[in-house]
């Protein structure tokens, strides 16, 4: 059995909602062991939408993951988190500011107790700064950025969410990258460190020339729809058959004259409104009429065979349902299923990295306090009287 590059790596996780429980996910799929901490007493976001062990959430969320109980609104349910932050490399969170600091869980008592460990923190605002306190759900976190600002169906139309879930995964899958780093750090120097991850300042790096537009030019851009500067046409247009969509993306005049070659209309490249892209940009609304009205003859996989055979950007707009039977997806095992005792096997989403030294085993998530006896006995060293007496007290709970 090859060796996962995150072998022997711990990580006591604290990390509740969305982007926090992937960000681990990535690492306990690289093979550390990430022992989540929770308890039936209040159950975390994931588990609380469904019965505990059902969730589909959180079964996609904490692949290959551990669970033990420990109710943290105790003395005794803090002194055994400090116990398995000993024997642990890193502790990681994603609740509000102040949160683990009043329960004597923050970095400068942490590091008391294990001089090297490595903590994530990841909140909405950030650990330092005026608005540090601030709390929000994706769609807060995409206002505070600035995104929505530039984002909508209408050029200059009203600002537009794009899901609350989206800035969650984006965060996520940027934090392996940090405590990566960090976990390098300390193998050369010996020196634990904190991370302060603000979600807020994930996001505002989605919108790289909106902020530089405005740094350099003092443009302060709104929505813009699917207008592209550099690009025209540059949409999604209806295709044949109801609710489907093609996107196509023309780069350059020479790409232009082939779509217009391929599209049967040849007429166009006779039309000042279009010979170039500036012309294209200032005609845009009339020149995705005429476009809509050629793939509207045809499906979308037609267009996009159609145009990817000429090297130009057109593709399918697909939906939940064509990317699970997508046959190349299913060639490179996208999707995995999983079996779990309670819910039977499921196909869930695989994480998007192939390694060719050490492939991804994958592994369901854990059954709530599945690794109590584990973690408490044989972890932290726990007689099996006090672990019976700590689950009467409801400590571990």
């Amino acid at each position: 059995m090859s060796v996962l590059p995150l072998d022997g790596i711990r990580i006591a996780d604290f990390a509740w909602g969305l982007s926090g429980p992937y960000s681990l996910e990535w690492l306990a799929l690289l093979g550390a062991e990430v022992i989540h901490i929770e308890s039936s007493v209040r159950a975390g976001m994931g588990r609380a939408v469904a019965t505990p062990n059902q969730s589909p959430g959180f079964n996609n969320l904490n692949y290959a993951k551990k669970s033990c109980t420990i109710n943290i609104q105790t003395e005794k349910g803090i002194e055994l988190v400090k116990r398995l932050v000993k024997v642990s490399d890193i502790v990681a969170d994603s609740f509000a500011y102040g949160v683990m600091e009043r329960r004597g869980l923050g970095y400068e008592e942490l590091k008391k107790i294990k001089p090297d460990i490595i903590v994530f923190s990841k909140n909405t605002m950030g650990s330092f700064g005026r608005e540090r306190h601030m709390f929000g759900w994706g769609t807060a976190v995409i206002s505070y950025a600035g995104l929505s600002s530039v984002t909508g169906y209408e050029e200059d139309g009203v600002p537009q969410m794009m899901g609350g879930t989206w800035p969650d995964y984006t965060i996520g899958g940027y934090s392996p990258f940090t405590i990566l780093a960090a976990l390098y750090h300390r193998n050369k120097t010996g020196q634990g460190m904190f991370i302060d991850y603000s979600m807020c300042e994930g996001v505002i790096t989605m919108i790289p020339e909106a902020i530089m537009d405005y740094t350099m030019n003092g443009r302060v851009q709104g929505p813009r729809g699917n207008k592209d500067e550099r690009m025209a046409p540059h949409n999604v247009y209806h295709c044949k058959d109801v609710n489907t969509w093609v996107s196509i993306a023309i780069e350059n005049d020479e790409e232009w004259k082939t779509f217009c070659r391929l599209s049967g209309h040849q007429e166009w490249l006779m039309d000042e409104r279009f010979s170039d892209l500036y012309s294209r940009q200032s005609n845009r609304k009339e020149l995705d009429r005429l476009i809509e009205s050629w793939t509207r003859e045809h499906t979308p996989q037609e267009v996009e065979e159609l145009l990817q055979g000429a090297g130009i950007a057109g593709g399918a707009v697909d939906n939940v349902g064509t990317l699970v039977l997508d046959l190349h997806l299913r060639d490179r095992n996208e999707f995995v299923e999983i079996p779990h005792p309670e819910v039977g096997s499921k196909l869930m989403p695989a994480v998007p990295i192939r390694m060719s030294a050490t492939p991804i085993k994958y592994e369901r998530a854990p059954l709530l306090g599945e690794h109590n006896e584990y973690v408490f006995g044989e972890l932290i060293g726990l007689s099996s009287d006090e672990i019976g007496q700590l689950i009467e007290q409801g400590v571990i709970a």
